[in-house]
């Protein structure tokens, strides 16, 4: 019997799988694969201080009156607990390698997600799940700016923004973004979306339009002849797409190679050891609901056979039909509230809050 069985064992018997009575009275043996025996060996476990074992170092797990029962059990849920409180987490880890380009400036984004309703005010929670919480929290990301200088240049252009409420036509700054995509295939989030700036046409030419006013729409491009180029291999790199205007910019989620070819990797989220920090929020991220514009949403825990197959594939195409007729017909009418729908949509508002340059 290996301490790993009796900790995964104690794991069911804390989520409830494993009754309480099961677990404690048990008298010869467990209907789970018989992990308990009658008699355990306490010294092997090593879970007893050898004061607490005597000469016998067993004891009956069904047995209340054995003294070394309470001591057993004591030590075996101390373990659990660090068993589970040391568990390696499934989120998003980042971490930055010696080969990594030197950072020339920090940029601070604060952030916030909405509870599931799309709300962010304080209130009492009758129900404090994690949808009915609001998470904020702060990213600091470090930029490459002797790597890929006019990326950087760029995109400080959106940071350091001088804002007056008394300005009627502001300029478009990242402290009025959101996130609001995560490409499920390829792991991306896409941030830096900025509300109302959209590309035009301005003289036969590419512009910027925000808020009425008109800007120049420059490539995001650098020569990178002589250096090596950074490529997505790992979660947290800050990424452009290549002959995109917009300042909108990707966060690698997981290793992603085929981004290798139309974006530019030129900064990186920087690793922090808050619980609200740039981990924290792109483990969160990776975890919100997402609009599929390509199929309908499953049946949890449906078992997966010829049938239950073959009923998807046939409930795939009914919806792919009826997805392509109204959206033919909205688009006949001129309705264009489709626009905001696509796939991946985050379905939480991501918001960030402000940004500002720190030193780096």
């Amino acid at each position: 019997m290996t301490i790993n069985s009796l900790m995964n064992l104690m794991r069911l018997f804390l989520i409830g799988i494993v009754p309480c009575r099961a677990f404690l009275a048990t008298p010869t043996r467990m209907n789970c694969n018989n992990l308990i025996p009658q008699r355990i060996s306490c010294s092997q476990l090593q879970v007893l201080d050898p004061g607490q074992v005597g000469d016998d170092d067993s004891l009956n797990v069904s047995d209340y009156s054995d003294p070394k029962r309470r001591h057993f059990m004591s030590a075996l849920m101390a373990l659990t607990a660090l068993s589970i409180d040391s568990a390696p987490s499934l989120g998003v880890t980042i971490q930055q390698s010696k080969e990594d380009p030197a950072i020339t400036h920090k940029v601070t984004f604060n952030v916030r997600i909405s509870r599931a309703d799309g709300t962010f005010y304080v209130r009492d929670e009758v129900d404090p799940t994690p949808d009915n919480q609001v998470f904020t929290g702060s990213v600091t990301l470090g930029l490459y700016g002797d790597y890929a200088p006019n990326h950087v240049e760029r995109f400080l252009k959106y940071v350091d923004v001088n804002y007056s409420p008394l300005d009627d036509i502001p300029f478009p700054s990242f402290s009025r973004s959101q996130f609001t995509t995560l490409n499920q295939s390829t792991g991306l989030l896409t941030g830096g979306v900025i509300p109302g700036l959209h590309t035009t046409n301005f003289n036969g030419a590419s512009a910027l339009e925000y808020s009425g006013r008109i800007t120049v729409a420059s490539l995001w491009a650098d020569d990178f002849k002589g250096k090596t180029k950074v490529l997505h291999s790992r979660p947290g790199l800050l990424t452009h797409k290549n002959l995109n205007v917009l300042p909108d910019f990707g966060i690698t989620t997981r290793s992603v190679f085929e981004l290798n070819s139309d974006h530019t990797v030129f900064g990186t989220v920087l690793p922090s050891i808050s619980t609200t920090g740039g981990e924290d929020f792109l483990s969160r991220c990776v975890e919100l609901p997402t609009y599929s514009n390509t199929k309908p949403a499953g049946t949890i825990g449906q078992e997966s056979n010829a049938n239950t197959r073959a009923a998807g594939e046939v409930a795939s195409s009914v919806y792919s039909f009826q997805k392509d007729l109204f959206r033919s017909a909205a688009k006949t009418f001129g309705d264009t509230r489709l626009d905001n729908v696509y796939d991946g949509k985050i379905l939480r508002r991501v918001e960030v809050t402000s940004v500002k340059i720190e030193q780096a």
